[in-house]
């Protein structure tokens, strides 16, 4: 049986991939965390027996393969407590349930996962590192926590410098009617001389001098490259923000030979058989590593370059469980 752990609710990388799932009458149970958390269906965690039973259906021995994609994602809702002692519980709970999910991963560590616990948040300055080792390009990059070495690392590429979380996260804040998003930021002169003398350890960046961008979805071994193109004068630092504009193209994309050995060796080193890597494309032909994300979204360029990608991970996954 196939095991996906998801949202709720609607997601836009999972759902797709469920209805192939029923289109093939596949034996699969999908689970969030609303379904363990807001008693909602009855289970059981056999200690005793190192098994966990939902529905009376034995993890132990039905489950083969596990798909874990945004599974985490709606735990904030259970931590919601109206009360002066609000903080401290948020880390009471939080801290039951992180134990809780770690023991269930346990129990389950020798199935066939598809992006398991442990890898579902990898550290991405590692990764620059480790995609180097694999031969890989990655652009120049610091963390410095004062103005003085920021400059530095300016002054020494003409070219441009941005700055990103070091976490790879994309947080989100609302006041009042505005919505704040994290972002990709272009450094110019004027905000580095603004910074104050020391700050926060952050991530710095030298500009890449590319023609467009590359969006690889990665599944165990199969590439879906998509060249995303947006006109330089309407290019945005963090694409982003170009997605969705009528200037954006998605076009299918053949990666070099050598660079997909490389990407490879890449994914195996780091643990993961499934993930979105972005790339550039530079001016001079070569292409710079920038990250890989264990759960991008690839929608877009599935529907855009007709690679079904959905229905790939779905026979993916039945193949798996036979």
């Amino acid at each position: 049986m196939i095991l996906v752990l998801s949202h709720d609710a609607y997601e836009q990388g999972t759902d797709p991939v469920i209805s192939w799932l029923l289109h093939h009458k596949a034996n699969f149970l999908k689970i969030s965390i609303g379904d363990l958390l807001g008693a909602k269906i009855p289970y059981k965690v056999d200690i005793d027996r190192q098994d966990i039973v939902v529905n009376g259906i034995s993890f132990k021995d039905k489950i083969s393969v596990i798909w874990h994609r945004r599974f985490m994602g709606e735990m904030n809702h259970f931590l919601n407590f109206e009360s002066v002692h609000a903080a401290n519980l948020r880390g009471e709970v939080r801290k039951e349930i992180d134990v809780f999910m770690e023991y269930l991963s346990t129990l389950l560590k020798n199935k066939k996962w598809l992006t398991s616990f442990q890898k579902i948040n990898i550290n991405k300055i590692e990764a620059l590192n480790i995609a180097q080792d694999c031969g890989l390009i990655i652009p120049k990059s610091c963390i410095v926590n004062n103005r003085e070495e920021a400059l530095k690392f300016w002054n020494q590429h003409p070219e441009g410098v941005i700055t990103k979380t070091i976490s790879g996260s994309r947080g989100h804040y609302i006041h009042e009617n505005d919505t704040y998003v994290m972002l990709t930021t272009d450094m110019t002169q004027d905000r580095m001389e603004d910074l104050p003398a020391f700050f926060l350890p952050t991530l710095f960046q030298a500009k890449v001098k590319a023609d467009f961008e590359i969006r690889v979805f990665y599944l165990d071994k199969q590439f879906f490259p998509t060249a995303i193109l947006t006109p330089k004068s309407a290019r945005s630092v963090d694409r982003k923000m170009d997605n969705n504009t009528v200037s954006t193209h998605f076009v299918p994309y053949q990666l070099p030979a050598e660079i997909m050995e490389k990407l490879n060796v890449f994914m195996e080193k780091i643990g993961l058989n499934t993930g979105s890597i972005d790339l550039m494309k530079c001016q001079d032909g070569s292409l710079v590593f920038l990250e890989v994300n264990p759960v991008g979204q690839y929608s877009a360029e599935s529907e855009r370059c007709n690679y079904k990608i959905e229905k790939s991970i779905a026979e993916w996954l039945i193949k798996q469980d036979n």
